[in-house]
């Protein structure tokens, strides 16, 4: 199978879909995205398409970083020259094995936020959030946006894989959120947790 890839699809009717080949390869990447690509999250700033995606470095014990590659028609694509834009933070940091799954939206005309989770040597995950003027240079909030919850939380191991959209004044803030198994309890025996979707307001 190999390294996954990041490619495109498209509809008229939003039911059926035409899948075209892959743009963007491991293989043609650096070294920090040789393991293979993941999430995408796609905006349009300025006639310019910038294409947010995390990737891991190699196939096990690996560390997964945020780039971005840029097009104006969405078929030819540039990755950025100072990619990773968001790397992990150093040894002992909430974000110190994964900076992964941006969520970028314009907060206002001069300022962006990229909603993001971290993966901590201490084996929790976190949303985080950094903020950018020009999607090139972002800047991390130093302490988690949504942390995990307490022991007996529906979140508790994890509150991670961020979401986010605004309505009507209201930040919507969807993530993944994970507890360890405990009895009578459903969820997946064969990993020992429960996994469900969560949601925090602002």
């Amino acid at each position: 199978m190999g390294p996954a890839v990041i490619g495109l699809c498209w509809s008229d009717d939003l039911r059926g879909w035409e899948i075209e080949e892959p743009f963007l390869h491991a293989a043609a990447g650096a070294s920090w995205e040789q393991g293979g690509l993941y999430k995408s999250c796609l905006v349009r700033h300025r006639g310019v398409y910038w294409m947010f995606y995390n990737a891991k470095n190699r196939e096990s014990n690996w560390v997964e970083q945020i780039g971005v590659a840029t097009s104006r028609d969405l078929r030819t694509w540039k990755r950025h020259e100072a990619n990773p834009l968001l790397p992990v933070g150093p040894r002992g940091a909430w974000d110190d094995i994964f900076a992964a799954d941006p969520c970028v939206l314009q907060v206002r005309r001069d300022l962006w936020a990229m909603f993001y989770y971290g993966l901590s040597t201490d084996g929790r995950a976190r949303n985080g959030v950094a903020f950018s003027r020009d999607l090139a240079r972002w800047t991390k909030a130093p302490t988690p946006l949504l942390d995990v919850g307490p022991p007996g939380s529906i979140d508790s191991r994890y509150a991670h894989k961020p979401s986010v959209f605004w309505n009507a004044g209201r930040l919507y803030h969807y993530y993944c959120a994970v507890s360890p198994l405990e009895s009578g309890r459903r969820g997946d025996v064969e990993t020992g947790e429960v996994r469900g979707i969560g949601l925090a307001t602002s």
